[in-house]
């Protein structure tokens, strides 16, 4: 018998242009996790219409699908002894500033196709979809169960991955397309921190601060940060001044009415890699001790700027942390509220098995002592962990090395994705070693033809996994 069924790759690639339709419909759907929107679309109006297109899509090719009261909805290929499962979701963060392609248009330019969702998480969904679809046509028999898991609430806090398990018994085993290959079997444990203070009033200080803001989501690095600040006693040209020896970028704006906005030009990027960006909150806390800020917020935003700044990894913070396990602990300023005066923050923290929750919180609030900001613990999760002799590994793995020829192994990685909402469950793709995480990313992009390859690696897992 062959290794696996020739006739998978063949159909796949018969299906191109199908694929780029069904993934330009979906993309077209701007589908950010919002308030509830009536009955059966707790997450937003355009959450449900992007779960309706993919049920629909896949309805039409044949499947059993279901819908779970908008929450959550899945698509099934067949019953068996065990069920195995694929986590995606179809929520995805905001557009946010920066793009040079239309964010839902799915532009293909130089071997790319570009708009917010084809790499996270609408692009890998799709890629599992017809994964499904290539299998079934082919005439693998298989011994177990398929199902795709479509959630609806991944970027936020998983609600609606959490509603569906407490509706129906999870898959036994299976794989998140939702994060990068070879394979990803530890997930960095998480938590999210609110810093906060309470502010004295603004009169009568020499240069008050009105408002803060920036960030959309806390696991985004901000790419922009902007505040209001007072132009009574000093000029907008004295804070041009002020600021002209920063090494960032940065507008100063004259509001009229003696005021005016500064405004930090960062990096955005996943919270998880904050390396890979420039995080503008912390460059806007920066620029207001730069200039002099006054009044209640002084003191907050010079310890922000002392011990968070842009560094990413919580070092002048005192929780730093790395292992050869996990690699370091991240920590991103996701999203600055103040308006003039309560002052708050929110940390996303990603830490390894080095270093746990209760010892992040504990050195960060002694290092916070002498500054007026209180520290209070939001959410958080564990070290999501399988191990790297369990099936699902070797056998994905396995495929991976057979399909691709390129070297397999597990690592671990500081996201957090749909595989620690189910036993025995990994991360698997769909970003390539070595090419840019582009999710969360203003110009988020996948390579085209390592997308249709990605389609071929998850119906061989599929094969290798649930045949008989």
């Amino acid at each position: 018998m062959e290794k696996y069924n020739k006739k998978i790759d063949a159909l796949i690639d018969g299906w191109r242009d199908e694929i780029y339709e069904t993934l330009k419909k979906w993309v077209a759907i701007d589908s950010p996790s919002v308030e509830p929107a009536g009955e059966g679309k707790p997450f937003g109006e355009n959450v449900r219409k992007a779960l309706d297109q993919a049920l629909s899509d896949a309805e039409k090719m044949g499947f059993a699908v279901r819908n779970f009261d908008g929450y959550a909805g899945d698509i099934s290929l067949g019953e068996g002894v065990q069920t195995l499962g694929m986590l995606a979701h179809l929520d995805v963060v905001p557009a946010g500033d920066g793009w040079t392609h239309d964010p839902f248009a799915c532009d293909m330019a130089d071997g790319r196709v570009y708009g917010r969702g084809v790499m996270d998480d609408k692009g890998p969904a799709i890629a599992a979809l017809y994964a499904m679809r290539a299998v079934r046509d082919a005439g693998v028999e298989l011994k177990d169960g398929v199902r795709l898991i479509l959630g609806c609430d991944e970027e936020v806090a998983m609600r609606g991955m959490r509603y569906y398990a407490s509706k129906v018994k999870m898959p036994d085993y299976g794989f998140s397309p939702d994060a990068e290959y070879p394979l990803i079997n530890i997930e960095k444990g998480g938590i999210n921190v609110l810093l906060s203070c309470e502010c004295a009033g603004e009169d009568g200080v020499s240069l008050p601060v009105y408002s803060i803001d920036a960030g959309e989501r806390v696991n985004v690095v901000p790419g922009t940060a902007r505040a209001v600040v007072g132009t009574k006693n000093v000029s907008v040209d004295e804070l041009k001044a002020r600021l002209s020896g920063a090494d960032y970028k940065f507008t100063v704006t004259d509001l009229g009415d003696n005021r005016a906005q500064i405004e930090t030009i960062g990096i955005q990027a996943h919270a998880s890699v904050p390396e890979l960006g420039l995080n503008a909150a912390g460059l806007l806390f920066n620029a207001l001790v730069r200039i002099g800020a006054d009044g209640g917020v002084k003191d907050a935003a010079a310890a922000m700027d002392k011990y968070f700044g842009v560094e990413g990894d919580g070092r002048s913070a005192g929780i730093a942390a790395e292992d050869k396990e996990c690699g370091n602990l991240t920590c991103n300023i996701g999203l600055v509220r103040f308006d003039g005066r309560h002052f708050e923050v929110t940390l996303d923290i990603r830490y390894p098995l080095a270093t746990s929750e209760e010892k992040i919180l504990g050195q960060m609030c002694y290092k916070l002592t002498d500054t007026p900001l209180s520290v209070r613990r939001l959410s958080g999760r564990t070290v999501h962990y399988v191990s790297a002799d369990h099936k699902v590994v070797k056998g994905l793995l396995e495929v991976y090395h057979d399909v691709t020829g390129l070297p397999a192994y597990p690592i671990a990685i500081g996201g957090g994705t749909y595989s620690r909402m189910m036993p025995n469950t990994v991360a698997f793709g769909i970003n390539f070693p070595g090419d840019t995480d582009t999710c969360h990313m203003p110009d988020e992009y996948i390579d085209w033809e390592k997308f249709i390859l990605s389609v071929k690696i998850f119906a061989h897992a599929i094969e290798t996994l649930a045949r008989a």
